[in-house]
C-alpha cells in the first residue's frame, strides 16, 4: 500500500503519517527501491492513533500503550478524568460568561473577585467515584456522601462469596489430607457459636489476603471470574496500604464483621445503598473504582466453581475416612488402621469402645468425668485379646466374645477390624468407602454362623447361643426374654485376607477348630 492509498484509507495527511512514523509509532516495510510499503496492520495502527489523538491523548502516552508499559484501560481512564475536569471548567466558564453578559457591566466597572470565586469554587465532579461536596456549616452523615455509581453489586457480593468459599475449602482440604481428622470440619458447624466464629475467621482471612491479590495480580479469584477489576483513582493497581484500608472499612461497614444479626443489617443497608447507586464507603474513602471485562459465562462459571469446591471438600472428607495404611500390614499398622476407623465412627459422638495399642491389644478408655454409664441389659460382655496370624504381614485377625447379658448386640469392633483389613487389600477406596461402611455393618449384624467374602477379606463367623432369640427391637441383637433362665452367648469371627487370586486359605489351626 502506497502512502497515497494510506491517506485515502485513513483520512490522514501525508505530513501526519510522516510525523507519526518519525515518532516511532509506525514502522512500515521498505522496498528495495527505498519506497515505503504500508500493510493492513500499518493502516489499523494509524486508525488507532487517530482515535486516541482525537481523544486528546498525547504522543508519549500512545507510545507507552504501544510498548505495553501502560494499559489502554489505564490510559483512557486517566484521560477521561482529565476530560471530565476540562468539561467542568468549560461549563463553569460558560456560566460566568453568561453571568457577566447578563450583568451588563463594562470593563472599567468590572469587579473580578466574585467572578473568580465562582470559577474557582469547588465543583462536584461527574466522575463515578468522586464524592459530592458537602454544604458548608452543615453536619453530614458519612453515608450521604459515599461515591456514586455502584458497579455490579451482586456480582461483587458473589465474587467475595466465592473467595471465602475458596479459602474455607482450601484450609479444610489441606487439614483433611494431612491429618485425616474430620473433627476439625465438625467443629465449624457443630453449634451456632463455633459456626459464627468460623465465619468471622473466614471473613478476616479473605479481607487480609484480598489486598495482596489486588496489589500483585489486580484481581481476586472471584473478581477475575466475573471480570471485575478494582483500580485506584489513577487506574493503577491498589497499593497494599490502600487495600488494607479498604478491607478494614469493608469488614466493618459492609459485613459488620459477620456478627449475627448485625451483619445482616449491615449487608441489607449496603444492598439498599447499592441499588440507589452508591459505591460503598470502603471504595469511596480509598478512591477506588470498578471496571468490567466481559465474561460470557460468568454466572455458570460461578456455579461450576462452587460445585468444584464442594466436590473437592467431599473427596477430601472421603479420603480422611480411609484408614491410612495399605498393603501388607504389621500389627502396629493394623492397630493404626483400627484406631482411625474408630475415630471416624465416633464422628457423631464418642463411645467407650477400646482402642488398640502398638501390640494390637485392647486399651480401655476412661469414662469422661462427670458422666455415668447405665447398663440397661447387663455388663457381662467380654472380648478376648485379638489373635493375629502374621505371614509377611497380618493375614488374619480373630475376635472372640462371650456374654450373659439380657441383650447381646453391637458389632463395632468386628466392623472396625473388617474395614481396616479391607483397606490393606485395596478393596476399600475413595469411591466405595460410604457404601462399604453400610454394607459391612449390615453383613456383621447377622447373629448366626456364616462365611462370606467382602472386598478381599473372607469372614468366618461362629455363634453359640442358648436362651436367646433374635430380635430387631433394639437393632440386630439377641434377646433373652426371661433373665432367670440360663442364657449365654459366644461368638468367634475370623477375618482372613484372600490371596491374589481371591481364594481363601484358612489360617493355621482354623480348619481343625471348625471341624
Amino acid at each position: 500500500m502506497t502512502i497515497k492509498e494510506l491517506e485515502n484509507r485513513t483520512g490522514m495527511t501525508r505530513a501526519n503519517i510522516r510525523f507519526y512514523e518519525g515518532e516511532g509509532l509506525l514502522s512500515p516495510k521498505r522496498l528495495d527501491n527505498g519506497y515505503r510499503d504500508y500493510s493492513e496492520e500499518d493502516a489499523r495502527t494509524l486508525e488507532k492513533i487517530k482515535l486516541l489523538r482525537q481523544l486528546q491523548l498525547d504522543i508519549d502516552t500512545i507510545r507507552k500503550v504501544q510498548q505495553g508499559t501502560l494499559t489502554l484501560e489505564q490510559a483512557v481512564f486517566v484521560q477521561a478524568t482529565k476530560l471530565e475536569g476540562d468539561k467542568a471548567l468549560i461549563e463553569r466558564a460558560a456560566e460566568v460568561c453568561r453571568g457577566i453578559e447578563s450583568s451588563g457591566v463594562e470593563y472599567a466597572a468590572l469587579e473580578p473577585r466574585p467572578w473568580l470565586a465562582q470559577l474557582q469554587a469547588p465543583q462536584q465532579s461527574s466522575l463515578p467515584d468522586a464524592p459530592p461536596a458537602a454544604p458548608e456549616n452543615e453536619e453530614v452523615d458519612e453515608w450521604d456522601f459515599v461515591p456514586k455509581a455502584c458497579y455490579h453489586p451482586w456480582m461483587r457480593y458473589f465474587a467475595r462469596t466465592l473467595d471465602m468459599a475458596l479459602y474455607d475449602t482450601l484450609i479444610n482440604v489441606v487439614w483433611l489430607l494431612l491429618f485425616r481428622d474430620l473433627s476439625f470440619v465438625r467443629l465449624q458447624t457443630e453449634n451456632v457459636l463455633t459456626a459464627a466464629l468460623w465465619s468471622v475467621a473466614m471473613l478476616a482471612l479473605t479481607l487480609a489476603l484480598e489486598p495482596l491479590w489486588l496489589h500483585f495480580w489486580g484481581w481476586t479469584p472471584g473478581k477475575w471470574l466475573f471480570g471485575l477489576k478494582l483500580r485506584d483513582g489513577d487506574g493503577e493497581k491498589l497499593s497494599v496500604e490502600q487495600g488494607w484500608e479498604r478491607s478494614w472499612t469493608l469488614a466493618r461497614e459492609g459485613y459488620g464483621w459477620n456478627i449475627p444479626l448485625w451483619s445482616l443489617w449491615r449487608m441489607w443497608r449496603s444492598r439498599n445503598e447499592a441499588l440507589e447507586g452508591w459505591n460503598g464507603s470502603w471504595n469511596g474513602e480509598t478512591g477506588c473504582r470498578y471496571t468490567k471485562e466481559e465474561r460470557r459465562f460468568g454466572g455458570w462459571a460461578f456455579v461450576g466453581a462452587q460445585a468444584a469446591l464442594a466436590a473437592a471438600l467431599a473427596l477430601a472428607m472421603l479420603w480422611s475416612m480411609l484408614p491410612p495404611c495399605r498393603g501388607q500390614l504389621d500389627v502396629p499398622e493394623f492397630a493404626r488402621n483400627y484406631n482411625h476407623c474408630l475415630r471416624v465412627a465416633e464422628y457423631d459422638g464418642e463411645t467407650l469402645t477400646p482402642t488398640l495399642d502398638g501390640q494390637g491389644r485392647w486399651v480401655e478408655r476412661e469414662q469422661p468425668s462427670g458422666t455415668a454409664t447405665i447398663y440397661l441389659f447387663g455388663d457381662t460382655t467380654v472380648y478376648e485379646e485379638p489373635k493375629y496370624t502374621v505371614s509377611g504381614g497380618v493375614t488374619a485377625v480373630t475376635l472372640r466374645m462371650r456374654s450373659q447379658d439380657k441383650a447381646v448386640g453391637g458389632v463395632l469392633r468386628e466392623y472396625l477390624t473388617l474395614l481396616s483389613l479391607c483397606r490393606s487389600t485395596g478393596g476399600l477406596n475413595l469411591f466405595n468407602v460410604l457404601p462399604a461402611q453400610a454394607d459391612a455393618a449390615r453383613l456383621l449384624s447377622r447373629w448366626e454362623n456364616f462365611e462370606d467374602d467382602f472386598l478381599g477379606v473372607h469372614i468366618s463367623q461362629q455363634v453359640e447361643a442358648a436362651g436367646y432369640e433374635p430380635t430387631t427391637a433394639f437393632g440386630a441383637v439377641l434377646w433373652c426374654e426371661d433373665e432367670d433362665q440360663p442364657h449365654h452367648c459366644e461368638k468367634t469371627v475370623t477375618f482372613s485376607i484372600l490371596d491374589q487370586n481371591g481364594v481363601f486359605s484358612p489360617p493355621p489351626g482354623q480348619a481343625q477348630a471348625d471341624g
